[in-house]
């Protein structure tokens, strides 16, 4: 999980990048009428949710360390989760009608192979940033669960002497 967090994080610098890439370099070749709005919002959304999405991965990056090194007492910030779970179906949303324009121009225009790889360029991490963030609640509920038995039997253990 530790590899797939740090893909993730890799991802997240890509997009961060390209949306930096396509607002200096692209956009000062246009005018700025010419642009429209909704690409200024998906933009906007992709680079507000990358960053979050680093953050998050970042500082939950802790629950995957050895037991002593792990501090289960503080909690994720639900704006961490809610920006990472936006961001993945984000990847998803591009992916997937990326994917559906390639299917629906096929006839006409016919595809080639680098169309399918961008289309699934963000379904892949999409896809795997909402799987983490599930595996990682569940991770989460599990070590709280286990941290508090072991709580429970040692306080056992201490009242019986």
């Amino acid at each position: 999980m530790r590899f797939l967090k740090i893909l993730l994080i890799l991802f997240s610098i890509i997009i961060i990048g390209a949306v930096i890439y396509v607002y200096w370099f692209e956009f000062s070749k246009t005018s700025e009428t010419s642009v429209s709005i909704y690409l200024h919002a998906y933009l906007g959304f992709g680079f507000i949710s990358s960053v979050i999405n680093i953050i998050y991965h970042i500082i939950s990056f802790r629950f995957y360390r050895r037991e002593e090194k792990r501090n289960l007492d503080k909690k994720l910030s639900k704006i961490l989760w809610i920006g990472t779970i936006c961001f993945s179906a984000f990847l998803v949303y591009v992916g997937g009608t990326t994917l559906y324009s390639i299917m629906l121009f096929m006839g006409e225009f016919g595809y080639q192979v680098k169309d399918i790889f961008l289309a699934l360029l963000f379904l892949v991490p999409g896809f795997f940033g909402l799987l983490e963030a599930s595996l990682l609640k569940k991770r989460i509920k599990r070590l709280k669960t286990e941290r508090d038995l072991t709580e429970e039997i040692n306080d056992i253990g201490s009242s019986i002497t």
